[in-house]
């Protein structure tokens, strides 16, 4: 289902990620001291490589980031692994959105500039709504389903990550010079490393 056009990826400046739902299936295992642990797709991690290497191939002033509700430091702990900004225990989404945009100056007024909102649950409504393009996995929330611009036919922590990259940047139309170009810039990244 699509409502708007997705923008094309050098018309974007910002994209926030929430994490329950999106880079996990949204359920959590406890053990019997309380720890929680979560499931994230590995191939969600490896499209994060793609576009560190397509931004820096492609000089695209971008900024992204993990928006979560959630407290646990499993959030923070995935999203350095993933080397993402992440700014968890947020219970006010949208407040800190505006003053996120406000600090970073960012002008998402411009047609250049736009802000892609990635949600599942009733406490991204609000960022949803903010954002100028929204998308949700296929299990998020009925009222997310009907409320975002584009739901993708991945559950979230299964792939969705990745798939919405793959579309962002239109990987699918890429001529296999310019797949090779990203796949030699990742390799040549794990070899300074």
């Amino acid at each position: 289902m699509i409502k708007n056009k997705m923008p094309k990826w050098d018309e974007v400046g910002l994209i926030v990620f929430d994490f329950d739902g999106i880079f996990t299936n949204n359920k959590v295992f406890v053990n019997n001291n309380g720890e929680e642990y979560v499931c994230c797709s590995r191939a969600d991690g490896l499209a994060f490589d793609i576009l560190r290497k397509f931004i820096n191939l492609n000089k695209w002033k971008l900024r992204y980031l993990i928006l979560s509700k959630e407290e646990n430091s499993v959030v923070s702990c995935r999203a350095k692994k993933l080397s993402i900004p992440c700014f968890n225990g947020i219970h006010d989404k949208l407040s800190f959105l505006k003053e996120y945009i406000k600090n970073e100056n960012l002008n998402l007024n411009s047609i250049s500039n736009k802000f892609i909102y990635l949600g599942n649950d009733l406490n991204d409504l609000s960022s949803i709504e903010m954002s100028d393009f929204s998308i949700a996995p296929k299990d998020a929330h009925p009222i997310i389903l009907k409320s975002v611009d584009l739901v993708l036919p991945f559950d979230g922590g299964n792939g969705f990550v990745r798939n919405f990259i793959e579309r962002l940047l239109q990987m699918d139309q890429m001529s296999k010079k310019n797949l090779m170009q990203i796949n030699y810039a990742m390799i040549l990244s794990f070899l300074d490393s």
